[in-house]
């Protein structure tokens, strides 16, 4: 799955890897190492013109037909293996498809003496593209609320030492297709999500402050020392 995520570039440097227009907010989400659920993330998806656009989206969908967002569900992960049959992500793989620009993201193992972080990205050290799902809840006089989630596939051999899912990621060459909205055809869109190749990613355990969303620095993704934390067989950096 994928419960934090690292997205400190500047945003216009996500927004020139994507080919997107930068669109600014007053409350646009800052250089951020411990990104959460709940809070704003930049999401680049396609605009009505056929250009691009890098917005801040908040994370955790909710969708357009919720009577009450505040008690809506807000799933902040959709297997890509069901989206295209349940009701909540059918219409929206078919119309409403994202990526999410990040540096790398987290995972933990579970251990007797508590949850050890982990920390992944593109061995190349270009930003990963997660494939996500948007959309637009709007009801009344109230503020309309555009949200997102991250679709996962089954984990690769490197991550599936800690989960058996592993956040989508859209290889820069296929991200053309998965954002042009002309193209409906949830199964063949669907195709395009695969567990990314391990051989193209690194891992590597990081310190125990990222178990607290609460917590925010570039210490976050640094390697932490194998006395703090013990390394996990098979994962370390290059």
């Amino acid at each position: 799955m994928c419960g934090r995520f690292d997205q400190h570039t500047l945003p216009y440097r996500y927004a020139g890897y994507v080919d997107a227009m930068l669109r600014a907010a007053s409350d646009e989400p800052a250089q951020r190492y411990n990104v959460a659920p709940q809070t704003q993330a930049w999401v680049a998806r396609a605009t009505r013109d056929g250009g691009r656009e890098l917005t801040p989206l908040s994370w955790g969908l909710v969708p357009w037909f919720a009577e009450d967002p505040k008690k809506a569900v807000k799933p902040i992960n959709a297997r890509y293996e069901s989206v295209t049959t349940r009701a909540m992500f059918r219409k929206l793989i078919a119309t409403r498809r994202c990526v999410v620009p990040v540096d790398g993201f987290y995972e933990w193992q579970k251990t007797p003496h508590g949850r050890l972080p982990y920390y992944f990205r593109l061995a190349e050290e270009a930003p990963m593209l997660l494939a996500g799902l948007w959309d637009r809840w709007r009801h009344g006089d109230a503020a309309p609320i555009e949200s997102f989630t991250i679709l996962t596939t089954p984990s690769n051999p490197l991550i599936e030492k800690l989960h058996d899912r592993m956040p989508a990621i859209v290889d820069r060459a296929d991200l053309a297709r998965w954002l042009d909205v002309k193209e409906q055809d949830a199964a063949a869109v669907s195709a395009l999500l695969r567990p990314f190749p391990p051989e193209r990613m690194q891992g590597y355990a990081v310190s125990r402050r990222v178990n607290s969303a609460n917590n925010e620095g570039s210490d976050l993704i640094e390697r932490a020392e194998p006395a703090e934390l013990g390394e996990l067989p098979g994962i370390a950096p290059r």
